[in-house]
């Protein structure tokens, strides 16, 4: 796959839509075997059952994964943080 991967928490679909919008794939934590270039999650949004993750699904060009707490952040620097990935 050429595009970014992005996983998000069940919940936060403004922020999905926005990123598959933008062309990204989006998914959520379990739902890819592709490596995951980001993780966008909320402790407000609750979280139901923990990621599944491997070294090999956080692992792309020797970078680990960009983990990104959307009570912290706006949607738009997220938006930003995700497009600085390389």
């Amino acid at each position: 796959m050429l595009g970014k991967v992005v996983a998000v928490q069940s919940g936060l679909d403004s922020i999905a839509n926005k990123l598959r919008n933008k062309g990204y794939y989006v998914t959520d934590f379990n739902g890819t075997s592709e490596p995951i270039d980001a993780m966008i999650y909320s402790e407000q949004v609750g979280y139901q059952t923990p990621p599944e993750i491997t070294s090999s699904r956080i692992l792309l060009n020797n970078q680990y994964v960009v983990m990104l707490n959307a009570d912290e952040l706006e949607e738009d620097e997220i938006i930003n943080r995700v497009d600085a990935i390389r």
